[in-house]
């Protein structure tokens, strides 16, 4: 798994036996990472479901999550003619998660974290959690890590990237920096997200909110500066769901 933790505790990884005894008396809390298979300029087809993972792992000790298998199959749209692309319908994906997060209520689980990598299925997210919840019961926060801290592109990369650009491949560079290589890099081009202007598919797998700022860098040490602001926030994000819940909702 991506930045794998060795005090992380893994779903896949217990005994039923040991669930039995640690849900929910010591976890009463899952983080399920979920992504795509898409192209993304100069780095992995799994990007959108590699960064998830390391921030489940990340985060996992400092908040008691447990860690479940990623879901790493979405809903990939304006990417899907590039090679290696690959999409499931909105409709299966969102009864397909829907299942799964209620899934995890019916296991004993009263908190779900849902680390989102991919834009392609946002609303099919938030649906989802909704309906596991007026199935199981159980509370959720969806957090789409890349949405949350623009202020940390500004710092560390002087813009906001976009897809495929400065910010999905710092996540990588921090994951698993192997993966990432200088040359893959050389000579991307990137396209700019226009209001009002939609393009099937779109026209570079790189994708940027003002030109020339947020490229795609191999700065290992910006990555690690820049991710771990994202990990702050979303620790923040998390932290401050849970105390409301327990404050207001007894949970």
């Amino acid at each position: 798994m991506a930045g794998s933790n060795p005090q992380a505790v893994r779903l896949a990884e217990l005994g039923w036996r040991e669930f039995r005894e640690l849900v929910p008396k010591t976890y009463d809390a899952v983080a399920i990472p979920v992504g795509t298979i898409e192209a993304h300029g100069g780095i992995p087809l799994g990007t959108d479901v590699m960064i998830p993972e390391y921030l489940a792992e990340r985060l996992a000790g400092p908040l008691s999550l447990v860690v479940a298998p990623a879901v790493n199959y979405g809903i990939t749209r304006t990417l899907l003619p590039y090679p290696g692309s690959h999409t499931v319908s909105a409709a299966t994906f969102q009864q397909y998660v829907t299942e799964i997060f209620a899934g995890f209520g019916r296991m004993g689980f009263a908190k779900l974290v849902v680390l989102n990598g991919h834009g392609g299925h946002v609303n099919e997210l938030k649906e989802a959690v909704q309906a596991a919840y007026h199935e199981t019961g159980i509370f959720s926060v969806v957090l789409h890590w890349w949405l949350m801290t623009p202020e940390a592109s500004e710092e560390v990369y002087g813009g906001q990237g976009g897809h495929g650009a400065a910010e999905e491949t710092a996540g990588v560079l921090a994951a698993n920096p192997a993966l990432v290589k200088a040359e893959s890099l050389e000579g991307l081009q990137a396209a700019r997200y226009e209001a009002g202007v939609f393009r099937y598919p779109f026209p570079r797998p790189v994708g940027v909110r003002e030109a020339g700022k947020g490229m795609p860098s191999a700065d290992v040490e910006r990555a690690k500066a820049y991710m771990t602001l994202v990990e702050r926030r979303c620790r923040e994000a998390i932290e401050e769901a849970f105390a409301g819940w327990r404050e207001e909702l007894g949970r």
